[in-house]
């Protein structure tokens, strides 16, 4: 306000500019995705230490000339619990905006039950439309939180064993 050569953009203005921005991109992708023949999504479920329930969704592919893509589509704060149901909605509105039903090659998750049971009814809703998509063949989980689980393992047994020997050496030396 105290310097008058800048000019401050209205919030509807700086709004409508984000949009026309986002619909830009997405107009890409979505050409990109039409010359892709297979899609990846990651999916990655959490609650925070306030009960709030996110979802974060990126897309992955290869286009046609072969070029390496991978695009953050979503991150949203779920109004309910993050349970298979709830994620199937999110995942199929999803396939259904960027047409990708068909391209649909692996869905990578974390190890919770919930994911299994996406998988499954991922699988039998698919199937329903004469889609092919076989759980067991394209679905993984992801590598960094394997990792993180057998890490946290790992140190809950170093933990464990050096807690132990401690309290044996304390009783020896009684």
């Amino acid at each position: 306000m105290l310097r008058s050569e800048i000019t401050l953009v209205h919030r509807t203005k700086l709004s409508n500019i984000i949009f026309l921005k986002y619909d830009e991109i997405h107009a890409k992708i979505k050409q990109d995705l039409k010359e892709s023949r297979r899609v990846f999504i990651a999916l990655n479920a959490w609650s925070s230490s306030q009960k709030v329930a996110y979802l974060r969704v990126l897309i992955y592919w290869m286009n046609a000339t072969f070029q390496y893509r991978e695009h953050f589509i979503k991150f949203i704060s779920l109004e309910v619990k993050h349970t298979d149901h709830h994620l199937m909605q999110e995942l199929f509105k999803i396939l259904n905006t960027y047409d990708i039903k068909n391209k649909l090659f692996d869905v990578i998750t974390d190890n919770a039950s919930n994911n299994d049971t996406l998988k499954k009814k991922l699988e039998r809703a698919l199937n329903r439309r004469d889609i092919s998509w076989d759980r067991a063949q394209n679905s993984i989980s992801c590598m960094t939180h394997i990792i993180n689980l057998v890490t946290q393992e790992f140190i809950r047994a170093i933990e464990s064993k050096t807690l132990n020997d401690n309290f044996a050496v304390s009783l020896n030396d009684d």
